[in-house]
């Protein structure tokens, strides 16, 4: 009716879906600015701490190069002091007073000018203290034993400094700064003796200025503290072990420096040490730069950094809670309104709010196609503009009630939408404020086109009841409640027999009771089943129907009721039972037919295997069958075969298969046969003949009778893994060999029949190919007269096979016949023939030789042969005049009125006609008058003992008397010695064929035989 809700007001959007996109979006940018303020305060401090570092090493080295050049100069002090020592005594020597006065006195002098010297003594190449400065208080002291002494005495050691020595006399730690002293050719004649005290150097080093944190300390070869500024607390630490392995491990490569952190073992402080060599001295310079002092600026620094850092994340913070208060309220309003549009939307009714002039304010329409205009083009307009004249008419005087009375109002129209009619029911309700006042009416409008829909649909079921199926409802426990007409009378039964029994009365006792519990699982399965079912009529009858059951349920799923319809099935059942007979029957006979024959055969040989037992299949053929229905009749044929199929299923075991297979052709199938395969040969040739000698006595036919036999072909089925029609293959060879002994012969099929027949099959499919693969050859055998003239030629066909050579025509001439391949190449022979003619034609010796060719009664039958022979002679322009076309008796037999229209047209062209091997069939002689003949041709199985037996000669003679009464020529064929053809000229036969004067040969040979006896 109306138009719907504008797509602006409706609520289509995912809220919480979007709300959650948006909240995990806002968080995520969140911690993003987190990660990136963290990494760029993080990444700035990293940097300033590694300058601070940087800068820490770099002081701790420019110490430690003022501490080493300060160590240096002590340690180079004492060395030259000891060198110029060293040079005296070696000047001076020991040997004299005055010598060692002066040495005594330059001794004293060094001690006295020298502080850091606490002794200076000078040792002889013993090891014994020869001088000392400290009133030769350890003179003669023998010091041999010492590390440093052995290294001048054994190793030619020049100058060394001891790492520090502990005395037991002093109490305290010494260094030794000692040199060698030479003599005569480098003989080492003692050593010169400093004695350090590291009192003196820790002294003199804390006259350098230290920074507070710094240490400056000074360390002999083996890590022990010599001294240190500012100095240890206890001072007594000097000869301290420092135990270091990464110190210990750096002094065994040739690094002059190493820089590392550590805390210090003398006052526990952290500090970054610089570690260096004092030149060639076991001594190294250690200054300490205090770490944590070094980086009070930097953890300045980033406290700092560090509380701007938390003050923007807590701003950021606060803005994105900020942001997420407002998103959640954003989203719980939407939410609010998603609710309220959900369950407008849930609505199937038409929604329409109009205001108080009846203007579109609001429209909600789940299916817009119920709508007469769109909701934006209707939104605003009066109802006037959108509705129908008469709808607009019927809503104005609604519109106007609701509002005065202020009472619900409703009202039923009909409505066509598109092109279909629906119809709508409207309740109008008034709108009003809070103040009471009513702004505007809201019409709530349904669909009810189904529902009228469904009315008239009862009133079509009801008249359906009385349809022509029968009905029958019951209730949930099966009692009958009602039936209709069509069942009443399907069943026989009134309404007050049926109503409120059980459908079990109507029961034929032809179902067991497992039909009947799938029949009712499947309903309460399904729903329903369908399926024919045998019942009984109140007179007792049994009949087919066709029944449905279908269970009804109420809206909760509860069962209330079942549905029957049920049609009579029985003439259908009829019908389909005469479909069955047709298909799978013959009708003449009653006994199976080809289609039911070959299921039965296939299913004998799936039980083959089974059960361990042999078969046979018989194919029986009725001799002369077509002779009875030429002469009497095709009414008396069909009685025959009726006799003939009830003779032969009185032979039969119930268990046999008696089958109709064609016109005249009877087939058995003999089953369960148990015992070997010869067993089963015994029986099935018994069956046989019992077959054979069921058509000994004549057979009935009205008022008169026939005699018939029968021909039998017959394999043994013992292979179930051969088919149906192989079989039927080998007993169809076994018939055609059956056909070949005679009346009432029987055959089994043996391996070369089929051999045969495979042969046969191939040269069928070579004859084929033949003609297109040019494999024909025409060979021409001599007619002579009586003095040995060459008069004529007779055609005669030859293939020249590319692997077997020259093929007789007694093997493939059968076969053209049979396949029809005759008409093909008959005509080739005749157009080959007729070209030759035409090439003779000029040649005065060749051009009065006649050329026979034989036509096959098949051929010569055919509708268009004589337009094709026509069209041979229009292409060739042969002379017609010595062309003979030979036929045989065959021809006659059948279709004579035929065979001599089609002569005598051809005779009219000036084609000449001999008949072949005349005497062996049979013809009659009155029609024989009648045919346009120009020749007799005596058959050579006459000639061949027309010596020897006298009724050959008796024939012959006969047919040369025949000749000369009806004006024919006459020749006779097979003439193969002189006596023969004596005998024949002597009885008045001038005209001569055969061996005698010459065989089958080529074209080329006829010629040179001709053109040599012109020559001679």
């Amino acid at each position: 009716m109306f138009p719907s809700r504008s797509d602006a007001t409706s609520r289509d959007v995912p809220v919480l879906p979007r709300y959650r996109r948006l909240q995990r979006r806002a968080i995520g940018f969140f911690f993003l600015a987190l990660c990136v303020v963290v990494s760029l305060f993080g990444w700035l401090l990293t940097g300033q701490y590694q300058q601070e570092i940087r800068a820490a090493e770099a002081r701790a080295s420019a110490r430690s190069n003022v501490m080493t050049e300060w160590a240096k100069g002590v340690f180079g002090q004492s060395g030259q002091a000891l060198f110029t020592l060293a040079q005296h005594v070696e000047t001076r020597g020991f040997d004299s007073a005055d010598g060692m006065a002066d040495i005594q006195g330059a001794v004293e002098a060094l001690t006295r000018y020298m502080p850091l010297i606490n002794e200076i003594g000078i040792l002889n190449d013993q090891g014994r203290v020869w001088i000392s400065s400290r009133d030769n208080r350890h003179a003669g002291i023998d010091i041999s034993h010492t590390d440093f002494f052995r290294s001048f005495q054994q190793g030619g050691q020049r100058e060394l400094v001891t790492p520090l020595y502990w005395s037991d006399e002093d109490r305290q730690f010494y260094l030794y700064h000692a040199r060698r002293i030479s003599g005569e050719n480098d003989r080492f004649d003692g050593v010169v003796v400093a004695r350090l005290v590291p009192k003196t150097l820790m002294d003199a080093l804390q006259q350098m200025r230290v920074y507070d944190g710094e240490s400056m300390s000074l360390v002999d070869g083996s890590l022990k503290l010599i001294a240190r500024h500012p100095v240890p607390d206890p001072p007594a630490l000097v000869g301290m072990q420092i135990d270091d392995p990464a110190t210990r491990q750096w002094l065994t490569t040739q690094q002059a420096s190493q820089t590392f952190t550590a805390r210090s073992p003398l006052d526990g402080r952290e500090r970054l040490f610089h570690m260096q060599r004092v030149g060639n001295y076991p001594v190294l310079v250690v200054v300490g730069v205090d770490v944590q002092r070094q980086l009070a600026g930097w953890r300045q620094r980033g406290l700092v950094l560090t509380l701007a850092m938390g003050g923007m994340l807590l701003l950021g913070a606060w803005g994105v809670r900020h942001y997420l208060n407002r998103l959640s309220l954003s989203y719980r309003l939407q939410s609010r309104e998603a609710r309220l549009d959900a369950l407008i939307n849930s609505l199937q009714d038409l929604i329409f709010v109009f205001d108080g002039q009846g203007r579109f304010r609001f429209v909600h329409a789940i299916e817009k196609d119920k709508l007469l205009l769109e909701s934006q083009q209707a939104l605003g307009r009066h109802y006037d503009e959108v509705l129908p004249a008469t709808l607009a008419k019927t809503f104005d005087k609604v519109f106007h009630q609701v509002q005065r009375s202020g009472q619900v109002a409703t009202f039923e129209y009909p409505l066509l939408l598109g092109q279909q009619q629906r119809h709508f029911h409207a309740t109008v309700s008034p709108l009003a404020s809070h103040t009471h006042h009513i702004e505007g009416v809201l019409s709530v409008t349904r669909d009810i086109t189904d529902a009228k829909q469904a009315e008239v649909e009862l009133k079509i079921a009801a008249a359906a009841f009385q349809a022509h199926l029968g009905i029958m409802v019951a209730d949930a426990r099966g009692n009958i409640l009602k039936v209709n007409d069509t069942f009443k009378r399907i069943t026989g039964y009134s309404d007050e027999e049926v109503v409120g029994k059980n459908p079990r009365m109507f029961s034929s006792g032809h179902h067991n009771a497992a039909f009947y519990r799938r029949l009712w699982r499947s309903v309460m399965a399904t729903g329903s089943w369908e399926g024919e079912i045998w019942n009984q009529r109140k007179n007792g009858e049994l009949f087919p129907e066709w029944l449905t059951i279908s269970a009804v349920y109420d809206a909760a799923g509860e069962l209330t009721h079942y549905v029957a319809t049920m049609s009579d099935i029985s003439e259908r059942k009829a019908a389909e039972q005469e479909i069955h007979q047709l298909a799978f029957y013959d009708p003449l006979t009653g006994f199976a037919n080809r289609r039911l024959f070959m299921d039965r055969v296939g299913t004998a040989l799936k039980e083959l295997n089974r059960h361990q037992r042999c078969g046979a299949l018989l194919l029986i053929d009725i001799d002369n069958f077509n002779h009875v229905n030429d002469t009497l009749g095709h009414h008396a044929g069909d009685q025959l075969l009726q006799c003939v199929a009830r003779r032969f299923g009185q032979m039969l075991r119930d268990t046999d298969t008696l089958a109709r297979l064609g016109s005249d052709e009877f087939a058995v199938l003999i089953e369960g046969v148990d015992g070997s395969p010869r067993q089963t040969h015994a029986l099935v040739e018994h069956i046989a003949k019992k077959l054979l000698a069921a058509l000994d006595e004549p057979v009935p036919i009205g008022e008169e009778s026939a005699v018939v036999s029968a021909s039998v072909g017959i394999t043994i089925v013992s292979d179930s893994q051969r088919s149906a029609d192989d079989y039927l293959q080998q007993v169809d060879m076994a018939l055609s060999q059956a056909k070949t002994g005679g009346r009432q012969s029987l055959r089994f099929f043996d391996p070369s029949m089929q051999a045969a027949l495979l042969a046969k099959v191939k040269l069928e499919a070579e004859l084929r190919q033949a003609l297109e693969n040019q494999q024909w050859r025409l060979h021409y055998q001599p007619q002579v007269d009586r003095h040995g003239m060459l008069t004529g030629v007779e055609a005669l066909l030859r293939w020249q096979h590319p692997e077997r050579g020259m093929v007789s025509p007694g093997e493939f001439i059968p076969l053209l016949e049979s396949t029809g391949l005759i008409n093909d190449v008959g005509e080739w022979v005749l157009e080959e023939a007729c070209q030759q003619l035409a090439r003779w034609a000029p040649s005065p010796l060749l051009s009065q030789l006649t050329i026979s060719v034989n036509i096959s009664p098949l051929q010569f039958r055919e509708a268009d042969f004589l337009p094709r022979v026509e069209h041979v002679f229009q292409r060739t322009q042969a002379p017609l005049a010595q062309l003979k076309l030979e036929v045989t008796e065959s021809l006659f037999v059948e279709a004579r009125d035929d065979a001599r229209d089609k002569m005598l047209s051809l005779k009219a062209l000036g084609v000449r006609f001999s008949l072949d091997d005349f005497g062996t069939g049979y013809s009659s002689l009155a029609y024989l008058a009648q045919l346009p003949l120009d020749q007799l041709k005596i058959d050579q199985s006459f000639v061949h003992q027309v010596l020897e037996s006298k009724a050959n000669a008796a024939i012959v003679e006969s047919t040369i008397a025949l000749a000369k009464s009806l004006n024919l020529d006459i020749i006779a064929e097979g003439v193969e010695t002189q006596t023969q053809q004596v005998w024949l000229m002597a009885h008045d036969c001038h005209a001569f064929q055969g061996y005698l004067y010459g065989r089958p040969v080529p074209v080329s040979e006829i010629e040179a035989m001709v053109s040599g006896r012109f020559h001679s």
